[in-house]
C-alpha cells in the first residue's frame, strides 16, 4: 500500500509552503517503477530499493520525483546500487509530456539505453529536473547518448554523464531549440563519431544553454569534418562560466567550435585558451582522469606553490562561495579548504652537543572569524611521532586571526639527547578541527659527546626576523657522517634560501648510482639517510645542486 507521509516543499516564492504527498515504495508498493510513475500524482515521490531495473521508464506527464535512497539519506552508495537499465529497448527514461520542473529523477545509474534520439533521458516539450545521477554507457543513433533535449528546458546537475556514444551529434547532451541549466555535471568519454561528428561533450543548435562549473573533459568528436570535442554550438547563444574544458579531442575546434553562435566565456580554464574575462589555459591538475577522477588538487595544501590547481580560487568572484567559504573554483569538483588547517615546515638537524630544532608552523583559517585552542607540541626519539618515544610535551594555548598565520618556533635539545633520529609534531584542537602534523629530523654527532648546552627541553616562539638569523647564511655541503661507513650514512646540508634541490650519489664511473633529493625545499638545515646495503663497497660521490650553488664530497663504503 502506499503510505501517506507530510513532506515540507519549498516553493519559490516569499515563504515556504508544506503540503502533503505520498511517497510510494518501489517494488514494496509496486515491483515496477513504471507503476509507480504511473499511480503517482504531482508532488509525490518514487522511492526505489537499491536492485538493477530492467525498464524504460515514462513520466507520462506525471510530476513525481524518481528517486533512490541517497534522495533521503545522502549517501552517494545509493546512486551505483540503484540502477535503471534500458535493456537497449529505447531510451532509458522519457519526458514527452511538458512535465515541469517538479518532475525530478534523482541519484541513479542510468545505463543500457539505445534509441534514435536521447539514449539515456529523452526530453521534449518538457522542463525536468535531473540531479546526482551516473548517466553512461548509452547510445543513440544520431543523436544525444546520454541526454537529448528538444524544446525543453530541464536542470541538469550535479550528475556524472561519462561514456556514452552518439553517431552524429551531442554524445554526452544534445541542446535543439532548448534553454537547458547545466551545472556542476563531470562529462567526461563521451563520443560523437561519424563523418561529421559534433559535440562530444555538449551539442547546441537554436539554444541558449547556460553552462555553468562543469568539468568537461576526455570527449571526442570524430570523422573528418568533426567539431567541439568539448562544446559544439551552432545558430546559439550560449554563457558558460566556471568551466574546465581540457583534453576534448576533434578535427576542429577540439575545446570549443562555434558556428554564427553568440558565446559568453568567462572564468573557464580551456586549453589552447579562449578570450574572455578571468579565462586562464593551464592543467587543471586533475586527481586521476584517467579512471574517471576529476577532482583537482594541492597536494601541499595550503603553500602556494605549484602543487596548487590553477582552477582553485579561480571563478567568478561574483558567484555564490564553494562550500568551505572560499572563492568559487573553476570546475564541478571543488577544492576544499578546511576551516582550519596545519602545516609544519622546515625542522632542522641538530649537528652536535644539544642545539636546536627549528621549525615554523602555519595556521590557515578560512573560518573568517578568530579561533582559540590549545596546541600540544611534542619532541619523539623516533621518526613519525611514535607516541611510545615521547620525550617531551609542551603545550600552549593559542589564538589565530582570519587568513593565514605563521610563526616561527624552536625547541632548544638537551646535550643529553645523543645522536639518532629525531621528530616532533604539533597537535589539538582550534574551532573543533582535530589538528595534527609531524616532522622528522635528526641528531647527528660531529666530535666528542660532552657536557654543556641546553639542560632540559624548551619551547621558544620567536619572531620572523630571529628565525631567519637561525637559518644558514651561505649554502653548503657538509662531510657524511660516520665515513667511511658501512650500509647507511648520513649527508647534512644547508640552505639559505628556498631552492630547487638535488642531492645524487655517482660511483667512481661518473655513473648515477641514486638520487637522494630531487624538489623544491624550504631554508633551512637539512639531512638524508643513503641507506647503501644493497650497493657494493668502493668510493663514491655525492653532489649537491641547490639553484646556482654545486658541490661534491667523496664517500667510502666498507662492508
Amino acid at each position: 500500500m502506499r503510505t501517506l507521509v507530510t513532506i515540507l516543499v519549498t516553493a519559490v516564492v516569499l515563504f515556504p509552503v508544506t503540503s502533503l504527498a505520498t511517497i510510494i515504495n518501489i517494488p514494496g508498493d509496486y515491483p515496477t517503477i513504471q507503476q509507480g510513475i504511473d499511480h503517482g500524482q504531482d508532488g509525490d515521490t518514487v522511492l526505489v530499493q537499491p536492485d538493477i531495473y530492467f525498464e524504460n521508464p515514462n513520466f507520462n506527464g506525471h510530476n513525481v520525483v524518481l528517486a533512490s535512497l541517497f534522495l533521503t539519506t545522502g549517501d552517494t552508495g545509493y546512486v551505483s546500487t540503484t540502477i535503471i537499465d534500458g535493456v537497449i529497448g529505447g531510451s532509458v527514461i522519457r519526458f514527452q509530456h511538458q512535465e515541469d520542473s517538479t518532475a525530478q529523477v534523482v541519484g541513479f545509474t542510468i545505463r543500457s539505453g539505445f534509441a534514435d534520439t536521447g539514449g539515456g533521458i529523452y526530453c521534449r516539450s518538457s522542463s525536468p529536473t535531473i540531479t546526482n545521477n551516473t548517466i553512461s554507457g548509452n547510445s543513440a543513433v544520431h543523436y544525444g547518448g546520454g541526454i537529448s533535449c528538444d524544446d525543453s528546458s530541464p536542470t541538469i546537475s550535479n550528475n556524472a554523464i561519462c561514456d556514452n556514444w552518439a553517431g552524429y551529434r551531442g554524445g554526452g547532451i544534445y541542446c535543439s531549440s532548448s534553454s537547458p541549466t547545466i551545472s556542476n555535471n563531470t562529462i567526461s568519454g563521451n563520443s560523437a563519431s561519424g563523418t561529421y561528428g559534433y559535440g562530444g561533450g555538449i551539442y547546441c543548435s537554436y539554444s541558449t544553454p547556460r553552462i555553468s562549473n562543469n568539468t568537461i573533459s576526455g570527449n571526442s568528436a570524430s570523422g573528418t569534418y568533426g567539431g567541439g570535442g568539448g562544446i559544439y554550438c551552432v545558430s546559439s547563444g550560449l554563457r558558460i562560466t566556471n568551466t574546465i574544458l581540457w583534453a576534448n579531442i576533434a578535427p576542429n575546434g577540439p575545446e570549443i567550435y562555434e558556428e554564427n553562435s553568440s558565446l559568453y566565456v568567462t572564468h573557464c580554464d580551456v586549453q589552447g585558451g579562449w578570450e574572455g574575462l578571468g579565462n586562464i589555459d593551464c592543467d587543471p591538475l586533475f586527481r586521476d582522469p584517467q579512471h574517471g577522477d576529476f577532482q583537482i588538487t594541492w597536494e601541499n595544501y595550503p603553500v602556494p606553490d605549484t602543487t596548487k590547481s590553477c582552477c582553485i580560487d579561480a571563478g567568478d568572484p561574483n558567484s555564490p562561495q564553494d562550500p568551505d567559504s572560499t572563492r568559487a573554483d573553476i570546475g564541478a569538483l571543488y577544492f576544499h579548504q578546511y576551516g582550519v588547517q596545519l602545516v609544519c615546515q622546515g625542522l632542522s638537524p641538530v649537528f652536535c652537543r644539544g642545539g636546536r630544532f627549528n621549525f615554523n608552523l602555519i595556521v590557515r583559517n578560512n573560518t573568517g572569524s578568530e579561533v582559540s585552542g590549545m596546541l600540544a607540541f611534542a619532541a619523539y626519539s623516533d621518526y613519525d611521532c611514535g607516541p611510545s618515544n615521547t620525550l617531551v610535551t609542551i603545550r600552549r594555548s593559542k589564538t589565530y586571526p582570519p587568513g593565514v598565520t605563521e610563526s616561527y618556533y624552536f625547541f632548544k635539545v638537551p646535550n643529553a639527547a645523543g645522536p639518532g633520529q629525531y621528530s616532533a609534531s604539533v597537535g589539538g584542537t582550534l574551532h573543533g578541527y582535530e589538528l595534527f602534523c609531524c616532522m622528522n629530523t635528526d641528531i647527528v654527532q660531529c666530535g666528542p659527546w660532552r657536557s654543556g648546552g641546553n639542560s632540559e627541553w624548551e619551547l621558544v616562539e620567536v619572531d620572523r626576523r630571529e628565525f631567519e638569523r637561525s637559518l644558514p647564511a651561505s649554502p653548503s655541503l657538509s662531510q657524511c657522517y660516520p665515513n667511511p661507513f658501512n650500509a647507511s650514512t648520513v649527508i647534512q646540508y644547508q640552505l639559505p634560501q628556498a631552492s630547487e634541490v638535488t642531492l645524487e650519489v655517482y660511483n667512481v664511473l661518473g655513473q648515477k648510482v641514486v638520487s637522494l633529493v630531487d624538489e623544491k625545499q624550504e631554508a633551512g638545515y637539512k639531512s638524508v639517510n643513503w641507506d647503501a646495503s644493497d650497493v657494493s663497497s668502493g668510493l663514491y660521490f655525492y653532489k649537491l645542486t641547490a639553484g646556482d650553488f654545486t658541490e661534491t664530497r667523496r664517500m667510502m663504503l666498507v662492508k
